[in-house]
């Protein structure tokens, strides 16, 4: 069977085909003849990145769907799935019986897309409208040909908000039925999704669950095997065979897949899998073999997690220093072997690296003996590094040091401000109420948040004034990506004040930020007993030629990283026809080096890493939000997305992929895909440094 990602290349070489436009696919390379309408395209992308608020409204994207022009329907319609709103995702039904098989996996995702603020319990006019998506793609599923439409429509029907087991079956047996017929990526994909929220409509059926275990050892196709080996492990549904055979998988994530599922083998077996994997070729089957090592009842054996802590890859090493955190059978050996890895961490990699072990292991020995690792703990709050005293923070609050945790409270880098806020607010509560008092003015959006959050309940008598000035304060920098610090103050404002404060509010009823501008009104109405409505001003969102980016053929980008994190660089291919309005706010932020300098401040092995904004924390970024962008796309290893705090909060920051991970599927928006250089992204630890990012190639 063919991949997903040629399926896809595919499904788009044929649109701008029959179409006849001039240019490249981004996702083939390959030439065809184009003639394209740039200006309604540029306008219908324009009024799908406004939402429909702008001057022409939803005008141009509905236009665009009764027209004759191919390319425009196809833009039309994944714009307006974007939207999420369900009363235009049903109007996209008919356009599942479109003559061209790309519009009509186009508008099976979109549809779903648009039910995606559905509740399951909620019973009102949208769940009815869900309710009429899901009978929708039922039935097209079952006489479907295209096999690229056919996994669009499950994949779609999968993510749909069921409301219960009966509506959950009908679908897995309207997937199931197809399954039988033809083996595909998105027929799995859907399935998964439908096990991932059995607690709310039901686990898989035993039958279902007898094709995912031959799909998982006999599926010629790798993605196939590695979704369903996911989707055995989510229902609880791997059985012994399956795990021996998909283990000696060749496919290194199909490896690592296996061992997600163990929980529910016999131990013996479990253990026996861990060790196999414990010395594969492969780290992200190492890793996954730390985490396999931890299922089961009780504290496990952590021989084999000791073992890794001295293996040649430093994702593997630091991943089981953190899994030692959690306790082990040999509670004296685990505690002998963190205490060395604070006292002689190992000296291998570049400078940025060396402090990694040693930070880790003390964290880790602060949950397992308080004593050990208070006497170690002065050598890491003195670190010259601020990410090293990050770590001294928070083992700081494992072990209950509350003087550090002060000391660290006035530290001069606002990450280790907010992470020693956060821990005086779990040691010392509302003793501490004068230090979150204090903070909260800080130009750090981290640590005002931090400190917002920690005055939850307090009953300190300059809480209230000093939440009401650096509200105010705040606000007046009109930066969207103040929202969360924003909406955390308003919510204790709205606890300690009354009506006597309403007037400091009245005027955030228009604010700049919709939520921002709903809470208040919410407070409002609380305090005076009387209906008040929001009525928000936002920002005016910045004008782009969208339709120039969305064709262009070839865009590159360089990620050179600072000698002192290892150097090296990697290539990232973006997808402008995909996601033109990310694209040409990433490809801004560069030539305004924007990330030059900047770290990645989070990474999880396994999972992805994260970075790029201005003072290496999530809640820092470009001023104004970007509009999600959400396409078929999968997020498979080596896929570059914007992480984002919620719908439409994007900040400019990126993450990458390092394995493959489906459940981000249709929540974040992918804007490119590793291309070269895929080893130099997937060594970055904590913290490392973009030296810079260029543009290399734009055509």
């Amino acid at each position: 069977m063919p991949s997903r990602a040629r399926l896809l290349a595919l499904l788009l070489a044929l649109l701008l085909h029959a179409h006849r436009a001039a240019g490249q696919s981004e996702a083939t390379g390959s030439p065809v003849s184009v003639a394209v309408d740039t200006a309604a395209l540029d306008r219908l992308l324009v009024a799908e990145d406004e939402r429909g608020t702008g001057r022409a409204g939803l005008q141009p994207l509905l236009v665009a769907l009764d027209g004759a022009d191919t390319l425009l329907r196809r833009v039309a319609v994944r714009g307006i799935g974007r939207l999420q709103r369900p009363e235009l995702g049903l109007r996209l039904v008919p356009y599942l019986a479109d003559p061209l098989p790309a519009i009509r996996a186009e508008t099976a995702n979109a549809i779903a897309q648009s039910m995606r603020r559905v509740r399951r319990a909620e019973k009102d006019s949208t769940r009815s409208m869900a309710d009429r998506a899901a009978a929708e793609l039922v039935r097209r599923l079952a006489t479907e040909s295209d096999p690229t439409v056919v996994d669009a429509l499950a994949q779609s029907l999968g993510r749909l908000p069921l409301p219960d087991s009966a509506a959950a079956r009908a679908a897995e047996n309207a997937i199931r039925g197809r399954l039988t017929l033809q083996v595909t990526p998105g027929l799995v994909h859907g399935l998964y999704t439908l096990a991932r929220v059995r607690r709310a409509t039901g686990n898989v059926t035993p039958a279902t669950v007898a094709l995912l275990r031959s799909a998982a050892v006999g599926a010629p196709d790798t993605l196939v095997r590695r979704l369903a080996l996911l989707t055995l492990a989510a229902a609880d549904g791997l059985d012994s065979v399956t795990a021996t055979r998909a283990a000696r998988d060749p496919d290194d994530e199909t490896r690592r897949m296996a061992l997600r599922g163990t929980r529910v083998l016999a131990a013996p077996l479990r253990a026996e899998l861990v060790r196999r994997a414990s010395s594969d070729p492969s780290a992200i089957v190492r890793l996954e073999a730390i985490a396999a090592a931890r299922l089961g009842e009780g504290l496990p054996d952590c021989t084999t997690i000791l073992a890794a802590t001295r293996d040649r890859d430093p994702y593997v090493i630091l991943t089981a220093i953190d899994s030692l955190g959690g306790g082990c059978a040999d509670r004296a050996a685990t505690v002998d072997a963190l205490r060395r890895l604070v006292s002689r961490p190992p000296k291998r990699g570049p400078p940025d690296h060396l402090w990694q072990a040693g930070a880790h292991a003390l964290l880790s020995l602060a949950r397992l003996d308080t004593a050990a690792a208070v006497t170690l703990l002065p050598g890491l709050t003195g670190s010259p590094r601020a990410a090293a005293r990050i770590y001294a923070a928070r083992s700081a609050a494992a072990t209950g040091e509350r003087s550090t945790l002060l000391r660290l409270a006035a530290d001069a880098d606002r990450n280790v401000q907010e992470a020693a806020i956060t821990g005086l607010a779990a040691v010392a509560g509302h003793e501490a109420d004068s230090i979150y008092v204090a903070a909260l003015g800080s130009s750090g959006h981290q640590v005002s948040l931090a400190a917002a959050t920690a005055l939850k309940g307090s009953a300190y008598p300059g809480a209230l004034p000093a939440l009401l000035d650096a509200f105010d304060s705040l606000s007046a920098r009109r930066s969207e990506n103040a929202r969360d610090p924003r909406v955390a103050m308003l919510e204790r404002i709205g606890e300690l004040g009354s009506s006597t404060t309403a007037p400091r509010l009245q005027p955030y009823l228009a604010d700049y930020d919709t939520t921002v501008a709903t809470l208040a009104a919410a407070t409002l109405s609380r305090w005076t007993g009387e209906p008040v409505t929001a009525r928000p001003a936002p920002l005016p969102i910045r004008a782009e030629s969208l339709g120039s980016v969305f064709l262009r053929r070839t865009v590159r980008l360089r990620v050179m990283m600072a000698p002192s994190s290892g150097g090296g660089s990697f290539t990232v291919r973006l997808l402008p026809g995909e996601t033109p309005a990310t694209v040409a706010r990433v490809l801004r932020l560069v030539r305004e080096r924007f990330y030059d300098g900047k770290v990645f401040q989070r990474v999880e092995p396994n999972f992805v890493i994260q970075g790029g904004g201005p003072d290496a924390n999530e809640y820092v970024g470009d001023a104004t939000f970007m509009r999600d962008e959400l396409a078929l796309r999968t997020h498979a290893r080596g896929t570059v997305g914007i992480s984002a705090r919620g719908r439409d909060t994007g900040d400019g920051q990126w993450f990458v992929n390092l394995a493959d991970n489906p459940l981000l599927d249709h929540e974040f928006t992918i804007f490119g895909r590793i291309d070269g250089g895929r080893a130099v992204a997937e060594r970055i630890l904590e913290w490392d440094q973009i030296a810079r990012v260029e543009i290399v190639e734009e055509r």
